[in-house]
């Protein structure tokens, strides 16, 4: 009855029953877990597990049927509200033995029913596990649960692999309770998944990460749906584009990345008309490896999007770059091969002519070819002032693209710096596109 799903809002109840029907429906035929994984074995596909570690999907109506009982039942458990952490301040406290004892007896029960190769801990879903300060206490608490969880997987009759997944950059993972180098120290994970919350984040720190892992240690890049989210303009996703899903993963793995993993990659699947399984999920086979997709068409960008506090890359842009001035900006790339072309198209918002724009990667420098009108801004973009309670106003941008041609030689493997300079007058950088293999080179 309605009571079950508790204070949820009317508006969501509708699809909320359907899929709680589904479920039972499904329940009464088979355990679908068991079903995945066999199948996915079937396939062969390694079969794995993904465990959302602290959910909060629903934290503004904590009486939702998403919340289990054990929750529900235990406030002293929880962390106490942080504005600015958003929705997932108000989740699981791991300094409490008895929460970390809640997730292992998960744990053991699908070790115990269960026939799978890879056990993912998502600690991006959502992103708090302690109060704030004392972080060194916490990675010690944390480092002891996931040494906790290795032990519940030894009891296996086969090999495990153990991944978390954990914040973009090593040293916002250390504050907030992970600490990876540890981790690989005690020999205690397999590999680590590195991401941002809610937008894909194009130029994760690969190397750092390398150094307190080592080589034995593998890690993953996660890209969300999101591809980014520029400042006035709509958002772009990334599993409509094979250009940015390549560009994506060569820039990753130029940067010495061991693998890719696509985070909710299933929901553009409901756009109209509905592709089809092989031409929605066939691309994935070319993103394997960088020779893969070094030589074909690719689109990689600048991160934006920032979404939360403490655990994603800080914004690169917008940033408004004064007259006779220029700004350095961070991107991850992979070398290309001749005779490709490449293009550079860089988002502004401004007055600026073609001959005021100047780009510069390595040693090449060049004018704006030419600039044209970029995507239509949103009027009704509230940016992030529906998440936080702050004075962040919606923006709406007039954008426009200035296209630069860069040699196919200045692009390196892995970090490369683009300088932007603006000649005349100030202008506002919004985004960043290199393009690889077009027909504008």
């Amino acid at each position: 009855g309605r009571d079950f799903f508790g204070n949820i809002p009317e508006s969501t109840l509708p699809a909320r029953e359907h899929t709680v029907s589904q479920m039972a429906q499904l329940a009464e035929q088979c355990d679908y877990l068991a079903t995945a994984l066999a199948h996915s074995r079937q396939q062969a596909m390694t079969p794995g597990i993904s465990m959302r570690m602290n959910d909060m999907h629903d934290i503004p109506w904590p009486d939702s049927h998403y919340f289990s009982r054990f929750y529900k039942d235990n406030p002293q458990l929880h962390l106490p509200p942080v504005n600015a952490r958003d929705w997932g301040s108000e989740g699981f406290n791991y300094e409490h033995a008895e929460v970390r004892e809640y997730f292992l007896s998960l744990i053991r029960e699908w070790v115990d029913g269960y026939d799978f190769d890879v056990l993912e801990l998502d600690f991006s879903r959502f992103t708090y596990y302690f109060e704030r300060g004392d972080s060194e206490r916490h990675c010690t608490i944390m480092t002891a649960f996931i040494a906790e969880v290795r032990n519940c997987l030894a009891k296996a009759d086969r090999r495990i692999h153990l991944i978390p997944r954990i914040a973009a950059d090593p040293d916002a993972a250390y504050a907030l309770g992970f600490d990876v180098e540890a981790w690989a120290r005690d020999g205690i994970v397999d590999g680590i998944v590195v991401t941002s919350m809610v937008t894909t984040a194009w130029t994760m720190p690969i190397d750092k990460f390398r150094q307190l892992t080592g080589p034995d240690i593998a890690i993953y890049a996660a890209a969300e749906v999101t591809a980014d989210k520029r400042d006035g303009i709509p958002l772009r996703y990334l599993p409509g584009s094979c250009e940015m899903l390549r560009g994506f993963a060569a820039g990753y793995y130029a940067a010495g990345a061991d693998g890719v993993e696509l985070f909710n990659y299933f929901l553009r699947r409901k756009a109209k008309p509905v592709a089809s399984a092989e031409e929605f999920f066939g691309r994935l086979r070319e993103m394997r490896s960088l020779e893969e997709i070094r030589a074909k068409p690719r689109l990689h960008l600048l991160g934006t999007g920032y979404w939360t506090a403490e655990f994603d890359l800080p914004d690169q842009v917008p940033v408004t770059i004064a007259k006779h001035s220029e700004r350095r900006f961070e991107m991850l790339l992979a070398a290309v091969p001749e005779p490709l072309a490449v293009a550079v198209h860089v988002c502004f918002d401004g007055d600026n002519a073609a001959a005021d724009l100047w780009l510069r990667i390595g040693r090449y420098s060049a004018q704006a070819a030419e600039v044209g009108p970029g995507p239509e801004g949103d009027p009704n973009d509230p940016g992030r002032v529906w998440l936080y309670d702050n004075d962040q106003q919606p923006s709406c941008r007039q954008s426009k693209i200035a296209l630069f041609h860069v040699p196919a030689a200045v692009i390196r493997d892995g970090r490369n710096d683009v300088i932007v300079r603006s000649e005349n007058m100030s202008v506002t950088i919004l985004g960043i596109d290199v393009e690889v293999g077009s027909d504008q080179g």
